[in-house]
Parts: C-alpha cells; sequence; structure tokens
C-alpha cells in the first residue's frame, strides 16, 4: 500500500520549477523492493490502460524513453509522476513536466509536476497512486472515468476562453495577472496599476447598464425610441396574455423569459396554440415575466462592439442535425459529436452537443422525439440558441457587415451603456444597409463570450481581446516594479530599509514581512507574512505604486513565490538554517530554494547578490536580469572580477559605502550617516545597508534619493521594531533583538563586546521546527556570546513545551558554559520579568523574543518607569 504522506499545489515560481507545479511526498512501502520490472506483466497491463504513456521520452529525451525505463526496472514514485501527467494530457490539460527525487527516508519519494488546474492536478497526484496500485495487483481500472472526472473539474475551475484570450493578450504586453476567485474574476496589474476584469465585463464596465441589459424588454424600449429596429412583442405574466400577444403578432414567435442567458427557457418559431403553452411554461420556470415577440426570420448574428467600436460579427447556427431518412436524431447526434473538432466543454473549438431539457423540449413542439428518424435533408434544431457552448457553430462575417449595422451596433452599445457588448440580431442580409436587411435586434449582452470570435467554425480569427486590453490601458501599462529580498538573516531589516527609502522618495509602497503588512507606512496586519498570502495582500493593494517583498524560505518550499517576476531580487546570505525540515538536506538544496528569488527577476531588471557569502555566489549564475554584487571587503577578488567585467558593486572603502564600476565611484554616505550600523559596530547591518543600495540603484533612483533614505533610517522600535534596538536604561543597557539560529549567534559574540564592556546577559530562545542538532549548535554558538544566559520556550512550534530549551540547554553545556549561569523558565512573560531582577550597573541584556509585541511592552513599561523624561 502507498501512503501519500504530504501532497500539495505550488502555486508560484519555487525550488523545482518557474511554473505552478504539484507537490507530493510518497511512501512506497514494500515497492521500494519491486520495481516495475520486477512485477510480472506490470508494463503490459499499465500500456493497455494507458497507451499514450509510449510517447513520453523520459530521460533519453525521445518517445520510447519512459517504456524504456518500465521494461528495464523504474520505481513506483517514477511511475506515478508519469501516469498523473499523462492523466491530465488525456483531460485536455497538456503538461509535460515533471521530476521524482529520492529523499534520505529509504521508500520515501518526492514528486513534482505540472499543473493546469489545480483541482484537477492534486486529484491526478491521488488517481496515479491509485492506478498504480491496481495495475501492481492486476485489478480493474476505469481510466475513461478518471479521465471524464478531469474534464469535469477543468471545465469547473479553468479559466473560460474569454478570459483567458484577455489574459493573454495581457501577459504579452508585460502585465501581470491575478486569479481573485474560482470563476473569472481577475486582476490585470498590480497595484494602483491595477484593472480587473470578471470574464468580457470590466473594471469601466457600469452597474447600470449591465442591470439594463439584462432585462430584454427595457433594452428594446430603449433601443426603439432610439430609431433601432427591434421585434414586435410585449412582456406577459399569464398564459391568456401570452395567448393573446400571440393572436396580435399574427405570425411565428419567440417566447423567453424577461431576465436571463444561455437561451435557458426560450423557445423560437413557434406556430401554434399548443406550442405556446409549453413555451410559456418553459420560459416562466425561469422567471416570472415572459417576454413573447415576432420571430425574425433570417440568420442569427453577434456584432461585437467594445470601447463604442464596432470589433467583429459572426453568423451562428444553433446546434442542428440534417437527417439522412434512415438514422435516428439520436445517432445522428452521435456522429456530429465524433467531429474531432467537438469536445467536452471549451476544450476545443467546437462542443458536443448534449441532450438536455431544452433539446427534449424542442423536439417534443415538433412533434419529434429522441428516436425520431428525420427525411433526408431535413434540419432538426437541437437548441433554442446559438451558443457554441450548446453545440452551435459560429462562422465570422466581419468583414460583410454594412457601414450603416456598424453604426446602428456602435450606436446601440452607446445608448446602453456598455464598454463591451454583444448585440444579438436577426437579418436576411447583412451586408445590406438596415432596412433592406431586414435586420432586427433581439438582444443585447453585457459580458458577451469571445469564443465565436477567437475560433469561429469558419473564417478568420479575430483577437477581440487586443480592443479590451486597449481600452482599459489607453496609455499602456504602468508597472509597479516588486522588489523581494530572502537569506537567512537579515531580510526584514533590509525590506524595511528599502521600502522606508522608497516612501522618503515620494512613493507609495506596500511592504510585507515577517512582522506584518504597511501600506505607505501605516501597519495594516500584524503577524509573519513573508510568505505567498502576504505577497498577494500587498499586489492587490490598489494604492501602492511599489511593492516591497521578504520572502521566507518555508513560502518558496511550501507554495511557492506570490509573484511570476520581480523588477529586483536580493540574496542577502544562506545559512545552514532550517536544515532537515520541508525534505531539504543540504546547503546546497537550501541554496536552491533561496535562488528562486533571483532566478525570477525580469530580463529588464537587476540581481543582487552577496560577493562575501559562498553560498550565495555559488547561485551566481542562476541569477537574471543586471548583475549587482556587495560586499564589505573592497579587495574580495569577485568583486574585483565582477567589476572588470563592467558590473557594478557596492562596496565599503574605508568608511564609506560606494557604488562602483570600472569608471566610476559614487560616494553614497559614510558608516556613520547610517544609523543601523551603530557607527559601523554592527557589521551584518552594513551588509543589509550595501544591499538595500544596490536594490534601490538597481531600480534607479537617484543618489541623493538613496542618501536620504539609507541616512534617516534607524533601529528605533518605531522604524525597526525587534531588530536591533537598543534602550539606555542609564545603569544598564537592553538590546532587543530577534535573532534566533546559530548564525545571528555568532554575530552577536562579534557585536556585543563592542556595544558594551559589562557583562552579557541573554534571553534566547530556539526555535521548535529546527532539527534537534540545529538546536544544540545553536547552544554551542550561544555559549560564546554570553556569561549568563535563561532560556525559555518562545516559538515551541510541534514541540511539547520545555522540550526546546532543553535541547538549547545541552549545547550550552557542550559549549563549555557553566551551568550555575543557565536557567530556564517556560514562560516568556515570567521569563522576561525575571531576567531583569538578574541585570547589575554596566550590564548589557539582550532579549531575543519571537512575538514581539508582549516582550516590547513589557520593556517599554519598565523604560517609563526608569526614564524621566524631559517636561
Amino acid at each position: 500500500m502507498i501512503t501519500i504522506k504530504e501532497l500539495r499545489a505550488l502555486r508560484g515560481p519555487n525550488r523545482h520549477t518557474r511554473h505552478t507545479a504539484i507537490f507530493m511526498v510518497l511512501d512506497i512501502n514494500e515497492y521500494e523492493s519491486r520495481p516495475s520490472d520486477k512485477i510480472k506483466g506490470f508494463s503490459d497491463r499499465l500500456l493497455t490502460l494507458i497507451p499514450t504513456l509510449q510517447s513520453h521520452g523520459c530521460s533519453i529525451g525521445k518517445p520510447g524513453g519512459f517504456i524504456q525505463r518500465l521494461q528495464n526496472g523504474t520505481w513506483a514514485g517514477h511511475i506515478i509522476e508519469h501516469i498523473a501527467i499523462e492523466l491530465q494530457c488525456l483531460a485536455g490539460m497538456e503538461v509535460g513536466y515533471g521530476k521524482s527525487l529520492s529523499t534520505p527516508q529509504k521508500g520515501t519519494y518526492i514528486i513534482v509536476f505540472r499543473y493546469l488546474v489545480e483541482s484537477a492536478g492534486l486529484k491526478a497526484a491521488k488517481d496515479a497512486v491509485s492506478l498504480f496500485e491496481a495495475v501492481a495487483e492486476g485489478k480493474e481500472f476505469d481510466v475513461n472515468k478518471i479521465v471524464s472526472d478531469l474534464k469535469i473539474l477543468r471545465e469547473e475551475d479553468m479559466l473560460g476562453p474569454t478570459t483567458w484570450s484577455i489574459v493573454k493578450e495581457a501577459k504579452s504586453r508585460g502585465i501581470p495577472f491575478i486569479r481573485l476567485n474560482q470563476d473569472s474574476h481577475i486582476q490585470l496589474g498590480y497595484g494602483a496599476g491595477q484593472k480587473r476584469i470578471q470574464a468580457s465585463i470590466t473594471s469601466n464596465t457600469s452597474a447600470i447598464a449591465v442591470e439594463t441589459a439584462d432585462e430584454k424588454t427595457a433594452v428594446k424600449v430603449y433601443l426603439k425610441k432610439a430609431g433601432i429596429p427591434v421585434p414586435n412583442g410585449r412582456v406577459v405574466t399569464t398564459q391568456d396574455e401570452a395567448m393573446d400577444a400571440f393572436n396580435e403578432i399574427g405570425t411565428a414567435v419567440v417566447v423567453k423569459p424577461d431576465v436571463g442567458n444561455h437561451g435557458n427557457g426560450s423557445t423560437i418559431n413557434i406556430t401554434n396554440p399548443d406550442q405556446l403553452k409549453k413555451a410559456f411554461q418553459a420560459a416562466k420556470a425561469y422567471h416570472p415575466d415572459v417576454i413573447v415577440e415576432e420571430y425574425v426570420h433570417g440568420g442569427d448574428y453577434r456584432l461585437l462592439v467594445i470601447d463604442g467600436k464596432f470589433i467583429a460579427a459572426a453568423r451562428r447556427e444553433p446546434a442542428h442535425i440534417i437527417g439522412d431518412g434512415k438514422s435516428s436524431i439520436n445517432d445522428l447526434i452521435k456522429q456530429v459529436n465524433s467531429d474531432p473538432l467537438r469536445g467536452f466543454g471549451h476544450e476545443k473549438v467546437l462542443t458536443q452537443i448534449e441532450v438536455d431539457e431544452m433539446t427534449e423540449r424542442l423536439l417534443s413542439l415538433n412533434g419529434l422525439s429522441i428516436n425520431s428518424v428525420p427525411q433526408e435533408k431535413q434540419i432538426v434544431y437541437l437548441k433554442a440558441t446559438a451558443n457554441l457552448s450548446q453545440g452551435g457553430t459560429a462562422t465570422d462575417v466581419t468583414d460583410e457587415v454594412n457601414p450603416d449595422i456598424r453604426l446602428m451596433a456602435e450606436r446601440a452599445a452607446r445608448i446602453i451603456g456598455l464598454d463591451c457588448v454583444g448585440i444579438d440580431a436577426l437579418a436576411e442580409d447583412i451586408s445590406q444597409p438596415l432596412g433592406p436587411s431586414g435586420i432586427k435586434v433581439v438582444e443585447v449582452n453585457a459580458a458577451p463570450g469571445f469564443r465565436m470570435h477567437l475560433e469561429p467554425t469558419k473564417g478568420r480569427p479575430r483577437n477581440v481581446a487586443k480592443p479590451i486590453v486597449d481600452m482599459l490601458f489607453p496609455e499602456g501599462y504602468t508597472q509597479v516594479p516588486v522588489l523581494a529580498v530572502t537569506g537567512t538573516n537579515g531580510k526584514t531589516t533590509t525590506c524595511k530599509l528599502i521600502a522606508h527609502t522608497l516612501k522618503y522618495s515620494g512613493k507609495k509602497v506596500g511592504l510585507t514581512c515577517t512582522t506584518g503588512i504597511a501600506i505607505d507606512g501605516n501597519s495594516i496586519l500584524t503577524g509573519d507574512y513573508s510568505g505567498p498570502e502576504g505577497a498577494g495582500i500587498v499586489v492587490r493593494e490598489p494604492t501602492v505604486d511599489h511593492i516591497v517583498l521578504e520572502i521566507a524560505r518555508g513560502g518558496i518550499v511550501r507554495r511557492g513565490l506570490g509573484v511570476d517576476e520581480v523588477d529586483v531580487g536580493v540574496l542577502l546570505n544562506i545559512g545552514e538554517d532550517h536544515l532537515g525540515t520541508d525534505w531539504i538536506e543540504s546547503q546546497d538544496e537550501l541554496c536552491m530554494v533561496k535562488s528562486t528569488v533571483v532566478e525570477v527577476v525580469k530580463k529588464t531588471g537587476t540581481s543582487v547578490l552577496n560577493a562575501d557569502d559562498n553560498a550565495s555566489m555559488s547561485v551566481l549564475e542562476r541569477a537574471r536580469g543586471n548583475i549587482i554584487l556587495f560586499s564589505l571587503d573592497p579587495e574580495n577578488p569577485k568583486i574585483k572580477k565582477h567589476i572588470r567585467e563592467g558590473g557594478t558593486v557596492i562596496i565599503l572603502d574605508g568608511r564609506n559605502a560606494v557604488i562602483r564600476t570600472m569608471v566610476l565611484d559614487i560616494i553614497v554616505c559614510t558608516l556613520e550617516e547610517i544609523p543601523i550600523t551603530f557607527g559601523g559596530i554592527i557589521d551584518f547591518n552594513t551588509a543589509n545597508a550595501l544591499a538595500a543600495i544596490g536594490a534601490l540603484h538597481g531600480l534607479g533612483l537617484t543618489l541623493e534619493q538613496i542618501r536620504n533614505g539609507i541616512m534617516t533610517f534607524y533601529p528605533s522600535a518605531n522604524q525597526n521594531p525587534g531588530r536591533m534596538n537598543l534602550f539606555d536604561f542609564q545603569e544598564y543597557k537592553v538590546l532587543l533583538d530577534y535573532g534566533h539560529n546559530t548564525d545571528s549567534a555568532r554575530a552577536l559574540a562579534r557585536l556585543l563586546p563592542r556595544l558594551s564592556p559589562g557583562r552579557k546577559i541573554g534571553l534566547s530562545h530556539g526555535t521548535g521546527n529546527r532539527t534537534n542538532e540545529q538546536l544544540i549548535d545553536y547552544g554551542k554558538a550561544l555559549a560564546l556570546v554570553y556569561d549568563y544566559i535563561m532560556l525559555t520556550d518562545f516559538d515551541p512550534r510541534n514541540r511539547p513545551l520545555g522540550e526546546t530549551p532543553k535541547l538549547v540547554y545541552e549545547g550550552l553545556i557542550r559549549g563549555g558554559f557553566s551551568k550555575e549561569n543557565i536557567e530556564i523558565i517556560q514562560d516568556p512573560e515570567k521569563a522576561v520579568d525575571y531576567i531583569f531582577s538578574k541585570v547589575k550597573k554596566g550590564d548589557l541584556l539582550v532579549i531575543q523574543p519571537d512575538e514581539l509585541e508582549p516582550v516590547m511592552g513589557q520593556i517599554m513599561e519598565r523604560y517609563r518607569q526608569t526614564i524621566t523624561l524631559p517636561t
């Protein structure tokens, strides 16, 4: 029995691919000792079920490669990967990427593969496991049922042709998009540059106009008053009124609900009272008000008007069959549906004809049933409207439309007030002027579908999405720059420094980081928002013109980045923190995760990397855009090489922060002018400042703007809470800092002696989601920092309360720290209060919290009691 240990969707760029992907962890159990060549008949049974697997190239890169692997012997995880991919392809979702990775746990494998529709991708993963087990055990398995279910999910959750055409057109112009729900609600662009659509309804569309268009009778009144020809008819509410209207009109009629869509409840070409009664009841089921109007002979046309301009036209024909004098209607429908151009839903140019209540009603009105045999060449209509989604066909006639009719369509759109409108009209000859054409407008549609214009059954396809995007962005899309920062340490400080500088330069900045989300400097949410959820909130914010994202490892690993591309990607450093979690077992693997941020930089963007950090430099070749390196050492060989090759670097030269190229040195400011460095004492904040300078320079800010921002950002509780906040209690000092890993402890060991000559007292904690070894190593590092240390359990995660500090304690002892100088108080609030009782004159107390606000409150309360503020 195979066990699915983890299954989730990676919705953005991730460590495996820049595309969306399904991530699955499998324990294949007994199949670890039973590769495919050890399971009798496995390959033959699998290929009988899914013969299209023969086209998979696998490692040899050509069709048949996967079959070779099957025959030579390959493991369950690899086979399940290929099955999951092929099931999606069979369901009309063409994907090709996949990989299988072993793990340190015997029999446990990571499977990653592309998806187009998340729900279908997740189901394909589960189905692939079930199918593998059925084949391995020689059991029956209904592949057709699985594929059919996946097609249903595809139709439910995939963007429809109209929405996708607009999204695709926007993407071709460099406009990013966000899907705001599981339907067709889409945001085009970020921040202040955004527009929104829902299918072909746009953020410019008038709500009044949409409501008006939905009321068919009101539309005809407006149009008739404006001199636009419409059919005669009226609204009725009873069957008797319907009969009176039928008799008044005196010709064949159409009956339909006054409010509705897709032809639901509609019946055409009614010629006798019995038909009228049935049609009235069908319409009444959808709306209490029913329209009875004259049936206009001629072709059925859709005229598309966008932004007041005629764009395209199509002649439509409802789903129908043509009799041969021998076959039943049911058999003829099957023949039509066998056309390779017809498929389920939107998967092909044409949709298969489905026999539904509307079909049976129309047949009954004409004295037919599904088993009737029509005469030779007899046309039998199966739907009341010509919608492609109900099996209709469309022919492009854009170039045939008479100028008078074009003008009429444009007037109709303006009269109703819609920015995108589909005008349904019936006409004998649409190439003639209004009168001779016999044209009459029968309906006006808000949110018209584009499929008939994009992929007509006959005639020239029209890119009708282009005028929509032109209308939404008449001056072109104004890019909202996105800056993303990752690394083991320093992310939050660097992000806040960048955001502060941008705001100081007059920008409205959306910032997301581990302390929360700020919009234009105002905190709107607190908590850790360094994952894709935070990114999603900020890019949707309609007021921001610049976006700064802190990108944590966990978000990339578990869900992928929250954006597809960035203008500036910053890689600060890559330590060994988090190894052994989320299937990241080595620093090389962690580098692959972190490098995602510089791999998604636009070609016109900038990647900023730390030349002093070997791990960061190991992914240099993966970085995109213009490369800027930063270093505390102007003699760093990597820096010198980059300059020789024409690159830009940000360095510390003497006491100056300098932007250096082959031909130019630009002094930004001195260390003394960068408040977060404490005059150059704090090396890691000096590096953070250089990184921020590189990001801002890459973004194109002026020297004055960069200088003003860097020089006015302080390590205070207001501007950068929880990051190197130093409080002078007169007799002793208190340093509040978030540092919580081995690298940060080593940095403190270098820093604290420079801050204060007295005793160093620490209130520290370990983070419960680290491995035992990492927590012990953290304790060893702390042993080099403090004279006295108190441990608490700020962040236990899934560990039992108290387990984490015990492991850190073990590390302290191994590091040579005296037991007499260690205390453990599990309750964080009590620990903070108690640690203050241990402080003496000249001491430096370092408090390293997980959640800032409660600890900051305790510190500030003591600070107010200690310090007498001037009046």
